[in-house]
Parts: structure tokens; C-alpha cells; sequence
């Protein structure tokens, strides 16, 4: 009895040696199958990809409607990945339906939509004297404290955006006016600029002037105020004579009090 038990035990160990093996040998088939299934002879083709849509997203310009970009056929290709052709009467409306909202995912079919009428952005504020009034620029006072640590960051944003043409001192001798490139600007320690006040200063870097495009977009306000302060400098005053001058007590941008303001208006 007990050489017949051992002998069933080892056909036992036996089967199941053999069932691992033939199991671990189909998984290496499978794995293999799946390898060279998924390879290519063209080297730029990524093989068989799972979700390719997951992988590149379709690339939309902002404001423009999917029509524009996905061309007339954008309901007949969407209803086709839906089945359309093959799915019954009563079906198909709600696959309609399905695809119009798709198309519809902004009013009129936008990717994205567009600002609400007389929106601030957050941070921005809009300057309170409308270009073409610089005359009403004279009365606009500087915002913030003059100290010698403004002046300092008015010094390092004046030569990042204004040396190119006005020079290290103002005088007007910018590497491009010195390459001919530009007209050479008048000098801020001579003449009728020499008197520009701190209003009008911000005027032209928030609008322009002449061949100088506006910087509104480029500078914020506390960092064109800070340019104001150093360029007045440049004018011939010292940091004690600015500091004689009436200080604007009324803080800085808040954007959103601003967007209540206009929204009243």
C-alpha cells in the first residue's frame, strides 16, 4: 500500500511539473506573439498603440471655432466612431445629439471662450487717463514711496527695458541709436523732457510715443512706477528732491476692486 501511494504522490508532482511547464511555455508564446505584433518594419511607427487620441490630443488655437479646424466632415467622421451607419432608428438621434454637444462644448462651437466685456485681469489695472489725454497726465502723482531701494530696482528694469535706446544716463546714445537703427530720443536731463513730470513719464511707457511702442504689456505698474522714479533721477533730481514732491497715498492695482468700479459703471 505504501509503494502505491508514494508512486501516485510522484505521478501527482510529475502532472503538475509538467501543467507549470506547459503553462510558463504558452505564456512566453502569448508574450512573444504580442512583441513581434507590435513591432514594425518602418522605424517611425510607434507600433500598436492602446488609446492613441490619449496620447496626442488634438491642438486647438484659442478663439477659433472646431469647424474652422477639424473641417466640414467633423460630424460624419464623429458619428462614424459612434456606429452611426449600423446603429437603428431609434438610435441615432441620440447619437446626433451626442455629437452636437460635442461640437458645442462652448457657445457657437469656440475652444475657448473669450473675455467677458470690460473684464480686469487679475494684478492689472487700467491706467486712469485714456490715451490721447497726456495733458491730463500732468496731475497724476507718483504712488509710491521714493527710497533709495526702489530707486535701486528702478536702475536694473530701466536697463533691462529702456537702455537700448536711451542710454545708460538718459542722454539719448543707446547701443541702437548708436547702430542707427532708431531715431535718437531726446535727452531726459535737457529741454522740455527734463521737466516731464512723474505723470507724464508713466503716460508714455504705458502708451508710447513716436518710434517707442507701449511697454504696458511688458512692465507691470509697481515696476513702471519704480522706472519713473529712477528716469527722474536721470532728469537731475536727487532722491531728497523727490522726496519733497506729494506722494499718492491711494494704493496700487487691486484688480478686482477695479472690476467692481467698472462693472457699476
Amino acid at each position: 500500500m505504501k509503494l502505491i501511494r508514494r508512486k501516485e504522490k510522484k505521478m501527482n508532482i510529475c502532472f503538475e511539473n509538467i501543467t507549470h511547464f506547459v503553462e510558463t511555455k504558452i505564456l512566453v508564446a502569448l508574450l512573444a506573439s504580442i512583441s513581434l505584433f507590435s513591432c514594425t518594419s518602418d522605424p517611425d511607427s510607434p507600433g500598436v498603440e492602446f488609446m492613441p487620441d490619449m496620447y496626442r490630443a488634438t491642438g486647438y488655437e484659442a478663439y477659433l471655432k472646431k469647424f474652422d479646424i477639424d473641417s466640414a466632415d467633423f460630424f460624419e467622421r464623429n458619428l462614424d466612431k459612434l456606429g452611426y451607419d449600423e446603429a437603428p432608428d431609434s438610435i441615432k438621434f441620440v447619437l446626433e445629439s451626442e455629437v452636437q454637444q460635442l461640437y458645442n462644448v462652448f457657445n457657437g462651437g469656440l475652444i475657448t471662450r473669450k473675455p467677458v466685456k470690460g473684464s480686469v485681469p487679475e494684478g492689472k489695472k487700467p491706467f486712469s487717463i485714456k490715451k490721447g489725454d497726456r495733458t491730463l497726465a500732468k496731475a497724476v502723482k507718483m504712488p509710491i514711496p521714493y527710497t533709495e531701494t526702489s530707486l535701486v530696482e528702478g536702475k536694473s528694469y530701466y536697463e533691462i527695458f529702456c537702455i537700448h535706446c536711451h542710454g545708460k544716463k538718459g542722454e539719448g546714445k543707446g547701443s541702437l541709436i548708436k547702430k542707427e537703427l532708431f531715431l535718437k530720443p531726446p535727452a531726459y536731463n535737457n529741454g522740455s523732457t527734463k521737466e516731464l513730470s512723474e505723470g507724464e513719464i508713466y503716460y508714455t511707457i504705458y502708451y508710447g510715443k513716436g518710434m517707442m511702442g507701449s511697454h504696458a504689456s511688458q512692465i507691470v505698474e509697481e515696476k513702471r512706477w519704480k522706472i519713473v522714479q529712477y528716469v527722474q533721477t536721470l532728469q537731475g533730481n536727487t532722491l531728497e528732491d523727490l522726496r519733497s514732491k506729494k506722494v499718492n497715498n491711494t494704493p496700487l492695482s487691486d484688480s478686482t476692486k477695479v472690476g467692481m468700479i467698472m462693472s457699476k459703471n
